[in-house]
């Protein structure tokens, strides 16, 4: 994902009450905004009026069923493709199991467990229960069209579908799928918009089901910070710790959520802006020491993030 916006988002990108400028490596595209252009989301982008772009003019205009695009020059239909899982491991002897969501452009992997440094980190960190990857939909390489003047706005308005579809996939999707599991207990590790997802499924799940949450663990999350997220409420749906990890140079959250938010920041560059006695927030800014959105940047130091805010290492001795 970093190699493809670094050609979009090369330079700055600014965003005011009536100018939007963004510098590409093959040019300079500015738009000058009847009101605020790009606000917090496909409910807000319908409110848009015309955006001008160069010496051309380009309508932008977005569906109320949030499942189509259209741009002018381009159709692009979102599909809802079901979500699946994937059993990676079994369990070593908890009956508890860990679901993994990556993020933006992940749509393509299809054979997660060749991705072995990720569950091999979660074992070293303790973890002895089950290992499984939730796959979405989540758009892949492909699917972007290679031109500076689509992936300026189109990158933006592609990103804000994907948006509403995980939101979508954590409320309609996750819980008919993880309730179906053999274990008990299921934590929740999601990275970027796979964060996303894991907010809405913790939202969403009933506080009565067999199947109990029990931490979800967000990585570079692409869910707005505010209290009016209701954090605080909805980690009652879950019996452990909610768990943030972030990197306040995350630069692709800096511009692909924060430039579309209004400059409102994610959980992934900053602290969740709620107190709750099990809401831990991890600043891994001074430990990844880059930029870099990838979950692989938080790998290396995984181990030692989670063992300050859970008990598998204990709980695994215990095993033993």
């Amino acid at each position: 994902m970093q190699d493809i916006l670094e050609g979009v988002f090369k330079g700055f990108a600014q965003i005011g009450g009536k100018v939007v400028e963004t510098a590409f490596d093959t040019g300079k595209v500015t738009g000058s905004v009847a009101q605020t252009v790009i606000g917090t989301g496909i409910d807000t982008i319908q409110k848009v009026g015309e955006i001008l772009l160069g010496t051309g003019q380009t309508t932008f205009q977005v569906s109320q069923k949030v499942t189509e695009i259209v741009v002018d020059w381009t159709i692009e239909e979102v599909t809802h493709r079901r979500p699946c899982l994937i059993r990676i491991e079994p369990s070593l002897g908890w009956d508890e199991a860990l679901v993994f969501i990556n993020g933006f452009l992940s749509e393509g992997e299809t054979q997660p467990w060749e991705k072995r440094l990720l569950w091999e980190t979660l074992r070293r960190a303790g973890w002895q229960g089950s290992l499984y990857y939730l796959w979405w939909d989540a758009s892949n390489p492909a699917s972007l069209t290679l031109s500076p003047l689509k992936l300026g706005v189109g990158l933006l308005a592609h990103w804000e579908a994907h948006k509403a579809k995980a939101k979508e996939v954590g409320l309609k999707y996750a819980y008919r799928l993880l309730s179906a599991l053999s274990e008990r207990q299921i934590t929740l590790m999601g990275f970027s918009l796979g964060a996303r997802v894991a907010y809405y499924i913790m939202r969403g799940w009933p506080q009565t089901a067999d199947r109990r949450l029990k931490d979800v663990i967000l990585l570079s999350g692409a869910v707005r910070r505010q209290a009016d997220k209701n954090w605080s409420l909805h980690i009652e749906n879950i019996t452990g710790k909610l768990v943030n990890i972030y990197n306040e140079d995350d630069w692709v959250l800096a511009y692909v959520f924060k430039v579309p938010s209004l400059n409102r920041s994610p959980c992934g560059i900053k602290p969740i802006k709620e107190f709750h006695p099990r809401i831990e927030n991890l600043n891994a800014t001074h430990l990844i020491g880059s930029g870099e959105h990838s979950y692989a940047a938080y790998l290396p130091h995984l181990e030692l993030l989670l063992d300050q805010k859970l008990d598998w290492k204990a709980r695994s001795s215990r095993l033993l």
